[in-house]
């Protein structure tokens, strides 16, 4: 039998990682937040709202360049194109910095005319200014740390995000304080402290290709306008989502501030760094399932995607649901650490807050669902979700509510807008199916075939003991059998395995722990298919066979195997061994 225990692990190892990457665009934002709400005022804080879409138009982008690149560098791993990683890698490169600098002239250039498309309207007009300049001159780095803590992370670097996101911390605390108590440089200090902490740890996230097990590239890519195209459309859902968001808060500004006043428009954008703080962790939980389904989805392994897509919803609303309780406790804390600790203000923010913890298990499932759909390049349903979710339901719910209920309308819409989105996923999967949903097979919506017939596929977990690597002799030779596979094949075959599974097991796990490796056979028309897969230290059982003058009289099995075998290949990925064997009949 198959037991998830790899992608469980695997998942679990990618989620602070994903959380970080989450946190990369908005933790600027989030400190000057912080600062500005105990050094400035109202004023300046409800301008730090009608700027909070600018900082989702930066996300926007980076979330192409990471979500959109690295699931295609994930899915051509997957296949084993690493030219084509390599042509990713070069082409989103290039796109983040074109952007970042065409946003960094537009931003600078005009300023105040975008500023007034925002919602800043008399005493918020010239904070926003000011703050728009700096934050726009940051415009490169914020994208580029973003995408690069993306591909730094599949390509054996997976705590350099961490060290990255702290620098940059650390380093626009410093610099806020340096600009508003020593240089009394205001709004535009405050940004350009941000844009100047992004910079530093863009420099330190470079460090990944010093490093020898570094295997990115920037060559001179073909099909550049293709490649381009689907990264576009890979990372479409999760940029949309932040252009969505643009829309949305630029909308919900101007109502407010005409329906309620200033003080709703700076609990909105208390509201928003909730959602981009905690929102972070829901996008951490859903977003780390990306490269690992792009991957799979590559392989076309059907199992593996389904274990994972189990272990994001498990293990993300498990997770939501402590922290929406945790958040729901210390609203009225998180409200006075951004500046609002008394009067209405602080009474509408803690009714906000409250409300988005409550919705948080649900915004887990949208996005865990909208995650899926785009690593498995289900573009259209993604960017359905991404849409309904984000704007139509917010915007069609608070039209609705916000003059009976006034602002407390608009927190009640985002609840409902989550609600509404899980309907519809379950709607539109039963219209596609022509049936009523009863299983998560269903909702993964593969193509038809996808992966082979199940009965032509054999699936192991064995534990990594020399006696459970000798129980899997029985299985494989009754999976030939039944097949009628030559006996001489199989024979090999099996004897193959049990030698390269008893070196993973020798020299890949250390003694005493309890680990599992996944074996999987796949019977084809014109050929088997055989794929081991462990999430061990790095190592490649066919390069060892003949670095050491004792094992060239070894191994028989699997020295006849590379005889007969059309190809035998082992690839390190994302924290994977994988030897993928082909043998024609």
């Amino acid at each position: 039998m198959k037991n998830d225990y790899i992608v469980k692990k695997l998942y679990v190892s990618f989620v602070m990682l994903s959380i970080l990457s989450a946190l990369t665009a908005t933790a600027g934002m989030l400190i000057d937040n912080i600062i500005i709400g105990h050094f400035f005022g109202t004023v300046e804080l409800g301008a730090m709202g009608v700027i909070g879409p600018v900082s989702s138009v930066f996300s926007a982008v980076g979330n192409i360049c990471s979500g959109g690149g690295t699931t295609r560098a994930a899915q051509a791993i997957g296949t084993g194109e690493m030219k084509q990683v390599h042509a990713i890698f070069t082409i989103t490169t290039g796109f983040a910095v074109v952007m970042g600098a065409i946003l960094s002239i537009v931003g600078l250039l005009f300023a105040p005319q975008i500023a007034g498309f925002l919602g800043a309207t008399g005493e918020l007009m010239q904070p926003t200014i000011e703050y728009l300049r700096g934050f726009f001159l940051g415009a490169v780095p914020t994208i580029l740390l973003t995408m690069l803590s993306g591909f730094v992370k599949i390509d054996g670097s997976p705590k350099l995000p961490l060290l990255c996101i702290v620098v940059m911390t650390v380093s626009n605390i410093i610099l806020d304080l340096l600009m508003v108590l020593v240089f009394r440089q205001g709004m535009f200090g405050m940004a350009l402290a941000t844009s100047i902490s992004y910079c530093v740890a863009v420099f330190v996230c470079c460090t990944h290709f010093l490093k020898k097990s570094n295997t990115l590239r920037l060559i001179k890519p073909e099909k550049v306008v293709y490649e381009l195209i689907e990264m576009l459309i890979t990372g479409a859902p999760t940029a949309m989502s932040r252009i969505c968001d643009v829309i949305k808060i630029t909308v919900l500004n101007r109502m407010l501030s005409v329906w309620v006043g200033v003080g709703a428009v700076a609990v909105l954008n208390i509201r928003l760094q909730a959602h981009n703080f905690f929102g972070s962790l829901i996008m951490g939980f859903a977003m780390a399932s990306v490269p690992i389904v792009g991957m799979f989805f590559g392989e076309e392994d059907r199992t593996a995607l389904r274990d994972t897509l189990k272990a994001t919803l498990r293990i993300g609303i498990v997770s939501s649901c402590v922290v929406a309780v945790i958040l729901f406790m210390v609203a009225p804390g998180f409200a006075g650490m951004l500046g609002i600790t008394e009067g209405d203000n602080l009474v509408m923010a803690v009714t906000a807050i409250r409300l988005f913890s409550v919705g948080m298990p649900l915004i887990l499932v949208n996005m865990a669902m909208m995650s899926y759909y785009q690593g498995t390049r289900n573009s259209k349903m993604a960017s359905l979700i991404t849409v309904l979710e984000s704007l139509v339901f917010t915007l069609v719910f608070t039209f609705v509510m916000i003059k009976p209920l006034g602002e407390n309308g608009v927190w009640i819409s985002f609840l409902f807008a989550e609600i509404m989105t899980i309907v519809m996923i379950l709607v539109c999967t039963s219209m596609h199916k022509r049936k009523l949903i009863l299983c998560l097979d269903d909702i993964m919506r593969l193509p038809s075939g996808f992966g082979g017939n199940q009965q032509n596929r054999l699936e192991l977990s064995i534990g990594n003991s020399m006696e459970e690597v000798m129980k899997i002799t029985n299985g494989i030779y009754q999976f030939g059998y039944e097949r009628q596979i030559p006996k001489k094949t199989i024979y090999l075959l099996s004897l193959c395995i049990e030698e390269m599974a008893g070196n993973i097991v020798q020299h890949v796990f250390e003694r005493g722990e309890k680990r599992w490796f996944d074996l999987m056979v796949l019977d084809k028309e014109d050929s088997l298919v055989v794929r081991i897969r462990d999430n061990g230290k790095a190592f490649d059982p066919t390069k060892f066979l003949w670095d050491s003058d004792k094992n060239k009289e070894q191994h028989y099995g699997i020295r006849m195997i590379l005889g007969l075998a059309d190809s035998v290949e082992y690839r390190r990925t994302i924290g994977l061994n994988n030897i993928l064997i082909k043998i024609r009949k």
